[in-house]
Formats: structure tokens, C-alpha cells, sequence
């Protein structure tokens, strides 16, 4: 196998909207992996900066089936990824070097436990709650700076019985992951993992 995306013009299609909306958040990477014939596409939300800061990071995860078997692990830029799909071109994913520290550990691949489902409604009222604490959090005029720490502070809590976190909440909203089934909430490993129709959402 080699490390080559390949991806059919439906997959594409759903990748590129991904990227759009995930192009607001995060540090523009993109980590993308595979083992067999399903490439997985993890971007931050937000993300630590290493040991010394105690922020949460937050994820957002799709799965794309591709053409055929590869395996890969590598990290690539944005911007040049969304372009890449958008012209119907494979993309070769590079060797894993350079890596931002949101990439270097990588969530369990086994022993999730189910904590609980949040209805897509909740879903969305959290969210709206967590929009409005950001705001409440923030001074008049605010640099990015100023408004990166205070959602990063109100993200990292937790906002239901499931474990759910207002980081999840906004994102599986910001990026549509919502359906109409609820929202599946597991743990392992010191991660939560949201699970919504279109993609899923992870924190710790």
C-alpha cells in the first residue's frame, strides 16, 4: 500500500465543505491517516501548545472511504489540501515530520465506554450557551488574542451529565455534524468522543 488519498467525486465534494467551515478554527493543518481502504481527516478546533498549557484541545474527525487500500500518517496544510480536492487531484501525504503537537498524540483506537446521548436540540442550545459565555467573558474590543483565550476557557467545560464539553457542543454545530439522531458520548483514555451524524467531535 502507499500513501496516496484517493477519493471518489462524492467524497471530495463532502471534504471540501469540511475545510470550509474548519478553515475558521484551528492552525490550518490537517492530519490525515489510514490503514486500509477508510482515510480518517483530523483538524483542531482548538488545540494545546505543548505541556504547559492547560487548555483543552478539540478535534473535529471525518472518515472518507477511499478508491482503494493505502496507509498513511502525515500532516498537511490546509488551504492545499481543499484546493487539491476541489481540482480532483490524489493527494500524496507526506512522512510524518514536522507534526504539530495536536497531531503527535493520537486518540485510543479501542476501549471506548458509552456515557451517554445528547439530543441534537440540547446540542444546539449548548452551543448557543457557549457562544454567549464567550462574549459575556469578553472586553470591549478584543483582539483575536483576547477572544482565542476566552473560548478556549469556556470550551474546555463541561456542559451535561454525558461529559459532553461546550468545545464539542460548538463544534459539532460549526461544523454540521448534527442530525436527527442524538449524540453519542464515549470515553477512553482521557477523551471524549462526540459522535454526530456527519462527523465526530473530540476532547480532553
Amino acid at each position: 500500500m502507499h500513501a496516496i488519498l484517493s477519493l471518489d467525486d462524492r467524497a471530495r465534494a463532502d471534504l471540501v465543505l469540511l475545510l470550509d467551515r474548519a478553515a475558521v478554527f484551528g492552525d490550518g493543518t490537517v492530519r490525515l491517516a489510514a490503514d486500509g481502504d477508510v482515510a480518517l481527516l483530523t483538524t483542531p478546533m482548538t488545540a494545546s501548545a505543548g505541556l504547559l498549557d492547560s487548555g483543552p484541545t478539540v478535534l473535529v474527525a471525518r472518515a472518507a472511504r477511499m478508491r482503494e487500500p493505502a496507509r498513511f500518517d502525515g500532516v498537511v496544510a490546509l488551504p492545499a489540501l481543499r484546493e487539491a480536492l476541489k481540482e480532483g487531484a490524489d493527494i500524496e501525504v507526506p512522512d510524518a515530520v514536522g507534526r504539530p503537537a495536536w497531531a503527535a498524540v493520537s486518540p485510543p483506537r479501542g476501549g471506548w465506554v458509552h456515557l451517554g446521548d445528547v439530543d441534537p436540540a440540547r446540542v444546539r442550545e449548548l452551543a448557543m450557551q457557549a457562544a454567549s459565555d464567550v462574549e459575556a467573558a469578553l472586553p470591549a474590543s478584543p483582539g483575536e488574542p483576547v477572544r482565542r483565550r476566552a473560548e478556549r476557557a469556556v470550551w474546555a467545560r463541561s456542559v451535561d451529565p454525558s461529559g459532553l464539553t461546550a468545545g464539542q457542543a460548538a463544534a459539532l454545530v460549526a461544523m454540521r455534524f448534527l442530525g436527527e439522531a442524538p449524540v453519542r458520548v464515549t470515553e477512553s483514555g482521557g477523551w471524549m468522543r462526540a459522535s454526530g451524524r456527519a462527523g465526530e467531535v473530540l476532547a480532553r
